[in-house]
């Protein structure tokens, strides 16, 4: 039976892994979609057909946090992925041990719902571009960058380096915390069908569950434990000396490794089935953009020919300024993204993305593709990357935006 449980925290290890390689953004995602349809909303220019995809895909991480509870936390966060090797890494090689009293541990749980009450309200009185450059996840998901995110992500990296420090000696540091995804999630896995039964009258008095815990929950003397701070890690199922603790859906015990591979398929097949959705709906709309486009290409044909002159609507004719400009443009979803256009001699010789709200996985198509295509040009008339259109519209708009300040007069 050990065996068999040890086996389920390799799998779990092997998954963290995998996506932590694969699909490094997923957690921002999950945040993000939350942050858009929130400022939607505070804007005043919130749109059901627009807002659907988010809207899916937030519900989506509900319902499967309804039934499987902090699963996603445990599993496919790759913050909290890096939390755990942290952990492991000091504790194994530098043979950290701390441990924090369980009283103080339980009362800064909440300090993670005081910093989602905290965004909420700078987000509704700043608007969409509140605490920008402050995030340790973007800081985080961009660190390959160094100089990008020392240069433009100057308090967010600090946080990370704060954030790691305290991994060092406390488990789950930031999970614990202060993660504001992790504090809606908690919210919502209170009634999570997904729960670990431990009888208590079977215990012993050896509290090896609670020592092991990931998120140092008092194991000891509760009959279950779901909801709120367990991420199902399932650790204290594979160190319980009695084998006193199992999986327990709706009542009823469940084996681990059926339970683990059921949740495993739910989340990936949704998350397969969600992204598909999404990609053939960015696929339509770039079809009625294309077409929205030629209509409006003829009209200023037409009126070129008229007027025997005009000018490009993607290009400003003009010398441009030495100097380094910064613009913005809206993509996908209302998303603003801020560039900066680096000109020397007359011609653009860089672009960065300062900032973006766009949605991440459309959006590093483009910031792979775009920028190139520009300075090799010198011309924003490029072609939109597939399946990011939008995306790509708010990344040429903003490079335009940021020409349009530096063309000598």
């Amino acid at each position: 039976m050990a065996k068999k449980i040890r086996k389920i925290q390799i799998i779990r290890h092997i998954v963290q892994l995998i996506l932590f390689f694969l699909l490094p953004g997923i957690y921002i995602m999950a945040f993000s979609e939350l942050k858009n349809i929130f400022q939607m909303i505070i804007r005043g220019n919130f749109n059901f057909i627009q807002a659907f995809p988010q809207l899916l895909e937030f519900s989506i991480c509900i319902l499967f946090t309804i039934f499987a509870g902090r699963f996603f936390c445990g599993w496919f966060c790759a913050f909290g992925t890096f939390n755990d090797w942290v952990h492991i890494t000091s504790k194994r090689i530098f043979k950290i041990n701390f441990k924090i009293s369980e009283n103080l541990d339980s009362k800064l749980k909440y300090v993670k719902y005081v910093v989602l009450l905290l965004l909420l309200i700078a987000g509704y009185n700043s608007g969409s571009n509140f605490l920008q450059g402050t995030s340790p996840w973007d800081a985080f998901a961009q660190i390959t960058d160094f100089s990008k995110v020392i240069s433009t992500l100057t308090i967010g990296f600090v946080l990370l380096v704060l954030i790691t420090l305290g991994d060092v000696f406390i488990e789950r540091f930031f999970c614990r915390y202060l993660c504001p995804l992790g504090a809606v999630f908690s919210l919502f896995s209170k009634i999570s069908i997904f729960k670990i039964s431990k009888p208590n009258d079977k215990c012993g008095k050896c509290r090896v569950c609670t020592n092991n815990c990931s998120m140092g929950l008092k194991l000891y003397g509760t009959n279950s434990v779901h909801g709120g701070e367990c991420i199902n890690c399932l650790k204290c199922i594979e160190v319980c000396p009695r084998k006193n603790t199992s999986v327990n859906i709706i009542g009823e015990n469940v084996d681990s490794k059926l339970a683990c591979s059921i949740a495993l398929t739910l989340f990936i097949g949704t998350y397969g089935l969600v992204n598909l959705g999404n990609t053939m709906l960015s696929r339509q709309n770039a079809s009625s953009i294309n077409n929205t486009a030629t209509t409006q290409t003829m009209v200023q044909e037409s009126a070129s020919n008229n007027n025997t002159s005009t000018s490009s609507s993607n290009t400003v004719q003009g010398k441009y300024k030495d100097g380094t400009y910064t613009g913005t443009g809206t993509g996908f979803r209302g998303g603003t993204t801020k560039v900066s256009v680096t000109i020397k001699n007359g011609k653009i010789t860089d672009t960065q993305t300062v900032s973006t709200e766009d949605t991440p996985r459309f959006y590093q198509n483009v910031e792979s593709t775009l920028p190139s295509e520009i300075i090799s040009t010198q011309s924003t008339s490029v072609d939109a990357v597939s399946g990011a259109t939008y995306s790509s519209k708010g990344f040429t708009d903003a490079v335009q935006n940021a020409l349009n300040q530096a063309v000598e007069k």
